[in-house]
This record gives C-alpha cells, sequence and structure tokens, in this order.
C-alpha cells in the first residue's frame, strides 16, 4: 500500500482493504501528519462493529485524535457496508483541533 501524501497540516489516513469474510474486514491503516508516518491493520468486527487496531509501526504512536477519525470512519463503514459492500480504498484528511480542546495532544 502507498502511503499518503504527507500533508502540510492535520492529519490524513488511508484505508485499504486487505479481506473481508462473514466475521471481520481487514485494513491495512496508514496515518500521515507533517512530522510522522504510521501504520497497522484495522480490523471491524461484523457482530458488533467493534474496531481494533494492530500494534502501531512508526515513532511512537499517532494523534489521538487522528486515530478517534480512523474508526469513527470504519464504524460508518460497518453500518453501510450490507447495502454497499466494503469500500475498498479510504483516504481522509483532517484538520488538527486546537490545543486543549480534549484532543489528544494533552
Amino acid at each position: 500500500m502507498l502511503p499518503p501524501m504527507q500533508p502540510d497540516t492535520g492529519g490524513r489516513f488511508s484505508l485499504e482493504l486487505r479481506a473481508h469474510d462473514d466475521a471481520l474486514a481487514r485494513y491495512a491503516l496508514t496515518f500521515a501528519t507533517a512530522g510522522a508516518e504510521w501504520s497497522a491493520d484495522a480490523v471491524v468486527t461484523l457482530a458488533d462493529g467493534g474496531v481494533d487496531f494492530a500494534a502501531w509501526i512508526g515513532d511512537g504512536r499517532p494523534p489521538a485524535w487522528l486515530v478517534q477519525y480512523a474508526r469513527a470512519a470504519l464504524r460508518s463503514t460497518w453500518r453501510s457496508h450490507m447495502e454497499q459492500g466494503w469500500p475498498r480504498r479510504l483516504t481522509r484528511w483532517r484538520d488538527a483541533p486546537a490545543r486543549g480542546d480534549g484532543d489528544g495532544y494533552n
């Protein structure tokens, strides 16, 4: 999977569908900010829409606010997968929240 383009501000996440069956969907997930990149597998459980991430590859952990956006996108795909199927790819850019707004910077 190609890493997402390096954003100047905020962060970008990219999901690429690796596999799915009657129990789960597995995505390759890549995060990028102006200063770093991370990747991990993301698994969505079909029974309840739970989202789990494997160990992060990269320096430390990605910003919590960016992880929350990716989790929300995966939950949204879970809610719509019965009608629309699992998207093969999904890429989103999000602006970083202001510091001190419960944003994961603290």
